[in-house]
């Protein structure tokens, strides 16, 4: 997939001037409610609650990602830091692996005039986390359901997850692989999951969170309904920029911090009818991996 072309400008409110009056330039996969949406998504507000913060006009490059042999989030989201595309990306995984070094790789990566070029990747760093995202057990319909306290419960229940995705890879690497023969899988493409649950093609789905509150918002006649279990495993989201821009993660930590102290997180997730997850410690997990995954 190409990278969109779209730009989206919003205007910081405060008087100070980012390096003199320069925009602050974030990367935001464009279409991953309700996170980032060119509509509108939570990476949307804090992106520019930051940039208000250091009094900049703020820049949003809208990119997709890429799938097929090119096809790699974070080495992508690499090659746009690297390339000087943005400054920063929001809405990253907060994973050891995803900061590892990467020598002396490079990336094809798609530019704006549709011509791909081949990028130096660099080191990354991380900011803090600014929130979480956990997954949750949905059933198909309400008829009356039995209990979900672990995982281990969904034996013999057919489950629908999104092939290759961390949501997969729990109830794969699970007690060995002892609920592979429950789970049936569905190609990651928008509400394709939900939209296949809807006829009743299986008995319940596993879903991030905060995915499920967004169906729910706009589709308030849904037969699903919730489980009310919720993994104990969340992923906390950050920011990741150039290890060499260390001045600008400084910057964007004491930001986020502030807004963290002023418990202003909540009211923005709650504007969007979204529960808030704190993040937990350590801010940087070790390596996502299958062996970590089932220790969970």
């Amino acid at each position: 997939m190409r990278l969109a072309l779209f730009t989206l400008l919003w205007i910081g409110s405060s008087s100070l001037a980012w390096s003199m009056g320069k925009p602050l330039t974030i990367c935001l996969e464009q279409q991953n409610p309700p996170y980032s949406t060119e509509q509108g998504g939570i990476d949307n507000l804090i992106a520019l609650a930051l940039a208000d913060g250091l009094g900049a006009p703020l820049n949003i490059h809208w990119f997709e990602t890429e799938e097929g042999d090119e096809g790699n989030p974070t080495l992508q989201v690499n090659a746009l830091l690297s390339s000087g595309i943005c400054e920063l990306a929001g809405g990253f995984p907060m994973a050891k692996n995803s900061f590892a070094d990467p020598g002396e790789q490079r990336y094809s990566l798609m530019s704006p005039s549709g011509e791909r070029r081949s990028v130096s990747l660099q080191p990354l760093a991380p900011s803090l986390p600014y929130h979480a995202r956990s997954y949750t057990l949905i059933w198909a319909n309400s008829k009356a359901h039995p209990p979900i306290t672990s995982l281990n419960d969904l034996q013999g229940i057919r489950v629908l997850a999104e092939e290759n995705t961390i949501a997969d890879l729990i109830l794969m690497a699970h007690g060995g692989g002892k609920l592979r023969a429950s789970i049936e899988h569905i190609k990651p493409d928008g509400n394709a999951l939900l939209m296949t649950l809807q006829k009743q093609q299986a008995e319940a789905a596993w879903i991030a969170l905060h995915r499920f509150e967004t169906w729910q918002q706009s589709h308030p006649d849904s037969p699903f309904t919730p489980s009310g279990f919720q993994h104990d495993f969340t992923i906390n989201l950050g920011y990741a920029a150039l290890k060499t821009n260390y001045q600008l993660l400084e910057r964007v930590d004491d930001l986020l911090m502030q807004m963290a102290d002023d418990e202003e997180m909540e009211p923005l997730f709650a504007q969007r009818g979204l529960t808030y997850l704190v993040p937990q410690l350590p801010n940087l997990m070790p390596p996502i991996s299958t062996r970590f995954l089932a220790s969970h």
